[in-house]
Formats: structure tokens, sequence, C-alpha cells
């Protein structure tokens, strides 16, 4: 199910939302990156495999995620805090791979697969809450992982996406899922 919202923020214009299913088992996120996926990787970064690839997953229940077009260049802190903080944010590698399989060979979807990057916060396997990045390259995704401490800005165009329901009530542009 998809929603159209046409407010905007400062930094952020929420966009449509997508449902990412439940997983039902614990997964190890390497597990992701192996031959059977279907999922079409030309590059995981040296850093993505360090901070996640030892990393589990518990199951989690179906969720909606919400994208947000980025108006203009920032880093995470202000990213994060116009989205209600780090807990208002923070989601799971599995539900970007779930989106991922959508789009295995980075045919048209909910992910944008003109260069630019998706965008999801998700905690390594030390707690460090970082900014997974995902884009299209043109034989494949890339992924990577930069800490949100790094001072790295991203540039308007990027798309950032952040489970709704951890926001619902807290936002005008977060409303519950009943009211799209």
């Amino acid at each position: 199910m998809m929603g159209q919202l046409n407010v905007k923020t400062a930094l952020l214009q929420p966009l449509e939302t997508a449902m990412v299913p439940a997983t039902t088992a614990r997964v190890a996120i390497g597990d992701y990156f192996k031959k059977n996926t279907g999922v079409r990787f030309s590059t995981i970064f040296a850093e993505f495999k360090n901070r996640f690839f030892d990393k589990t997953e518990s199951p989690a229940a179906e969720v909606a995620y919400r994208k947000y077009k980025l108006l203009c260049i920032a880093d995470d802190g202000p990213i994060i805090a116009e989205l209600g903080g780090a807990s208002k944010v923070e989601g799971t590698f599995s539900a970007a791979f779930a989106l991922l399989q959508g789009q295995p060979k980075g045919e048209a979807g909910f992910l944008q697969t003109n260069g630019y990057a998706n965008i999801f916060y998700v905690r390594d396997k030390k707690g460090a809450l970082c900014a997974i990045r995902i884009s299209w390259a043109s034989d494949g995704w890339e992924v990577d992982a930069i800490p949100v401490a790094d001072p790295l800005a991203w540039i308007g165009e990027h798309l950032i996406f952040c489970p709704v329901f951890q926001a619902l009530g807290t936002f005008e542009f977060c409303p519950p899922m009943a009211a799209m």
C-alpha cells in the first residue's frame, strides 16, 4: 500500500510509503549477500562489511517505511533531528533488503535507481548508529555504511527512509497509516 503526503519541512519532503513484510527468523546480515538472494550487488564496501556482516537481526513485525527527499545539503545530525531523533529513524537492514528484493536488478520502484543514495539508519554490531547508503550503479547495487558521527554531508536528491511506526503521533508529517 502506498500513500502520498505533500507537507514540506526545512530539510525533508515526505514522499510515499511502502510496507515491508515481517521477518520470521533471525538472520546474519552477511547472509543477504550470498549469490542465491537474487539481488544483484556490484560493490559492498569494506566499512559495511566490517560493521554489519557479523551482526544478527531478530525477527520483526511488518512495518511501513516512508521515504523523504532531502531538499538541501545536510549531514546526518540535522536530518535525524528533523525526524525526531535517533530512536525515530532507526530501522533494520532486513527492511532495506526487503525493499531491494522488489528491485533486484535496478528496476524502477520504491528505491531510486538514478545513482543518488537511498539512506537508511541502522545500528551496527557494536551499537553505533550508521547511515546505510544504498545506490544503483550500472552493474548492481552498492552498499556502504557511514557512522552518523562522521561529518559527511549528503547532497539534495538523496532519499532518506525511516519506519513510520516509530514516529506515529510525533510529527504532523508522520500520521497514522489509517489517515493516509
